[in-house]
């Protein structure tokens, strides 16, 4: 696959406009920070708003007085308070190869984990609170490529989703929607179907998104579940015909993404139509992981 970055231009693909082009950006590179291994595992300690050394205890005091390259990041404000840790560098751009060891993750860090989170959210937060209701639908018909798993009420609306039946979507009527919202069905690993569906959707879109956006040419091999429908939707019905060109083809893959992301952007637009009390910041389905590590479940 040529290694080039996505097309910045369009909706679809995440933004338009500077402004949102720039908040895109700015999650990929986050992520980028995040996931790049260092050659440098740096020393951990205790910081503040500063965001330099706070020598408050022998063991800090050592840790510095051993490492002459500390001494010129050490806080000489005496109130300023110790609210955090941070890690520090000797050779903070020595980083290795992206996926070099072949997974996907970062050490614990709550900061960078958080701005991550944040800017994924507000990523679809612009999206889901600029569709038009009143938008005409895409009325071209596709043939539905997979076996119903769930007498038809939730892979009906997962086909709205996925491309972007905007008019239907508004038409949805509520009683269906509680249906797909509370179906449960299949074993324990599946349990509440949408949050199935939608959990490996946002991370195929991280995940692959974040390949693209950093021209990895060797890809790690995609998790097998994708290829399934086991109990309930684990991908986009239509676009599971092209997942053996995942990351071999950049068209198809950037198509894939742009499909991911309308299908969880529109997700919260209805959520938020017909649950007045939802909110995006406490929705599990977006964590992207624990509270201290990014975990995608891709790779």
């Amino acid at each position: 696959m040529a290694g080039s970055e996505p097309p910045t231009a369009g909706r679809s693909t995440g933004g338009s406009g500077s402004g949102s082009g720039r908040s895109r950006n700015e999650l990929w590179r986050l992520l980028t920070e995040y996931c790049t291994p260092r050659s440098d595992c740096g020393v951990t300690l205790p910081s503040g708003p500063c965001g330099r050394i706070h020598v408050k205890d022998k063991r800090v005091q050592i840790i510095v007085e051993r490492r002459e390259y500390l001494h010129s990041s050490i806080c000489s404000d005496t109130d300023c308070e110790t609210t955090t840790e941070k890690v520090f560098y000797k050779h903070r751009e020595k980083k290795k190869a992206l996926f070099q060891d072949g997974k996907f993750g970062g050490r614990p860090d709550p900061t960078l984990v958080a701005k991550i989170r944040k800017a994924f959210l507000e990523l679809v937060d612009e999206f889901a609170r600029t569709v038009k209701p009143g938008k005409e639908e895409n009325t071209e018909d596709l043939p539905v490529l997979y076996e119903s798993c769930c007498s038809g009420h939730c892979d009906e609306l997962i086909y709205l989703l996925e491309f972007g039946k905007i008019g239907a979507l508004n038409r949805y009527p509520k009683d269906e929607y509680e249906k797909v919202m509370h179906c449960q069905h299949g074993g324990q690993a599946v349990g509440h179907h949408m949050s199935f569906f939608m959990h490996y959707i946002v991370h195929f879109f991280i995940g692959t998104k974040l390949l693209l956006y950093n021209n990895v040419e060797k890809a790690p091999k995609l998790q097998r579940m994708y290829d399934l429908a086991c109990d309930g939707q684990t991908f986009l019905p239509y676009q599971r015909k092209n997942l053996h060109l995942w990351m071999k083809d950049l068209d198809v893959t950037t198509e894939m993404c742009k499909a991911a992301f309308r299908c969880i952007y529109l997700y919260v637009y209805l959520r938020r139509k017909f649950e007045p009390d939802y909110n995006i910041e406490t929705d599990r389905i977006l964590k992207l992981g624990y509270e201290e590590r990014i975990w995608l479940r891709c790779f």
